[in-house]
């Protein structure tokens, strides 16, 4: 295995080469997988053209140091370490050039590059609109580091949170209300008037046309900001706010849309099975709101037939407001494991794996609530079921699920009599028939099976979360068989 001195003797010496036409580095970047072009590493006054063996030096320093580190390899993404150590590589260029000791050329880089990875850690609250009650008056709740709040009170949150009204919040607070947007850039116009008072006092016109020029680019960018952030949420919508502390931008957005699914998806546990799937985030991949149909028999003229799918899930008044209040102790315990298997509070759970266990496990029933297959769903069902027993597979489901729900092995869930151990191992076997089954096969209908899993994946899940919280309080060992030995002894 090359040595990290080996790396970046290989990263200086292709790049140094491709400073020279006549050298085969630098002819072949037109032939390299970045043509016509070829690749480049940023440099601190443009960028330092390059050959693909220097980028794939570049990349396996940039792993390795990932992984070798666990802080980094928790805080940041893998593009974005290789982002940092190719910018860092061009910074330090020049003097890895100068330093003949190729054993310091690492330290060099090694620092510099720990240092700017510590420098763009940030911490970000990340909003993501969400299909959640329809028509409730209902106060914003949290699940952990997630908070709910309704649309309306999106930019009182980002106001409280920047601690000052943003310029382009009357805007959309106009748009919402229907009103047209204001048409007047004054406080730019102003910016813009006085900056040219000071630099011509004697030169009234270019005072004017100064104001004119201000005004119009405020408005501009003022109205593109409002109509952007209007739109961003549909008005029957939530807004989930994910907080995320201490990681790179991009790592932090993809755990904050994670950590907004699996809250999303502790609120489907509690709620009755054929609303569970009208939950998701504007980033899921979802039933198009509205669905056509068109067909033609023989002899007749075309038909046309649509649906109307309605995200979101309505009910009496007060509704919404019943069940946050009866589920808090549900909520309470899922926040905990969404916060640790987030990073959001890597000690934040007395039991991590256990905690990372379900929280996993609740992500795959949330996509199978989604899916729109009755086949793909109960798969998803069934994997779910089995990452929480840990991978007993279908005796270790029977057990687990007869445990934490009290429901006998031998008892019927269905309504021809299928008993729960007979559900789990019909739909356990399913998962070794998708790579050997047809198309069609995978469009059955297994709605009733569907059903049930599911009422038998939630009824696990919540009961398994609360146990959880508890075993957790009391000091539980973090494994597996020992928080199943903690559970009531399973029914035959």
């Amino acid at each position: 295995m090359a040595t990290y001195s080996d790396l970046l003797a290989t990263i200086v010496s292709e790049t140094l080469a491709c400073r020279d036409p006549a050298t085969q580095q630098s002819k072949g970047r037109g032939q390299s997988r970045y043509a016509p072009f070829g690749p480049h590493i940023p440099g601190e006054n443009g960028s330092y053209r390059t050959t693909d063996a220097a980028m794939s030096a570049i990349a396996e320093v940039a792993d390795r140091f990932r992984a070798n580190d666990l802080m980094i390899s928790h805080a940041h993404g893998r593009d974005a370490v290789r982002m940092e150590a190719s910018r860092t590589l061009g910074e330090l260029l020049p003097a890895l050039a100068a330093e003949p000791n190729a054993t310091l050329h690492w330290p060099m880089v090694r620092d510099r590059l720990r240092t700017r990875l510590r420098h763009i850690i940030q911490d970000v609250v990340h909003y993501l609109p969400v299909w959640l009650f329809l028509a409730q008056d209902c106060p914003a709740f949290s699940i952990g580091p997630v908070r709910f709040i309704e649309r309306k009170d999106w930019l009182d949150a980002i106001k409280t949170r920047r601690g000052a009204e943003s310029s382009w919040m009357a805007g959309v607070r106009d748009i919402w209300s229907g009103r047209k947007t204001d048409q007047h850039g004054i406080c730019a116009g102003l910016k813009s008037f006085l900056k040219q008072v000071a630099r011509t006092p004697l030169q009234p016109a270019s005072w004017v046309q100064e104001f004119r020029t201000g005004y119009a680019s405020g408005q501009r960018s003022e109205n593109v900001q409002a109509r952007t952030v209007a739109r961003a949420a549909h008005p029957d919508q939530w807004i989930a706010c994910a907080e995320v502390n201490g990681f790179e931008r991009d790592e932090s957005r993809r755990r904050g849309v994670l950590t907004i699914r699996v809250a999303l998806d502790t609120i489907r546990l509690v709620l009755p099975g054929s609303e569970r799937h009208l939950l998701s985030t504007a980033a899921d991949t979802v039933v198009p709101l509205t669905i056509d149909r068109y067909n033609q028999a023989v002899g007749q003229d075309l038909a046309h037939g649509w649906r109307f799918n309605r995200p979101g899930v309505s009910g009496p008044p007060g509704m919404a407001k019943v069940i946050i209040s009866q589920c808090q102790p549900v909520f309470d315990a899922a926040g905990e494991c969404i916060a640790a298997a987030a990073g959001i509070g890597i000690s934040a759970h007395a039991c991590p794996k256990l905690a990372d266990r379900w929280f996993n496990s609740v992500h795959w029933f949330g996509r199978a609530c989604l899916s729109d297959g009755d086949f793909v769903a109960v798969v998803m069902m069934v994997i779910a079921l089995d990452v929480l027993c840990g991978g007993k597979q279908d005796q270790g489901i029977i057990e687990l699920v007869a445990r934490l729900t009290g429901t006998a092995k031998s008892a019927s869930v269905l309504p021809d009599g299928t008993t729960l151990e007979t559900l789990v191992k019909k739909s356990y076997q399913l998962r070794s028939e998708v790579a050997h089954g047809s198309v069609l096969a995978l469009h059955e209908t297994l709605d009733v099976e569907r059903g049930q899993l599911e009422s038998v994946a939630a009824a696990a899940l919540t009961e398994y979360v609360v146990a959880l919280a508890d075993y957790a309080k009391k000091g539980g060992a973090d494994d597996r068989d020992m928080f199943l030995a903690s559970l009531p002894p399973a029914n035959l």
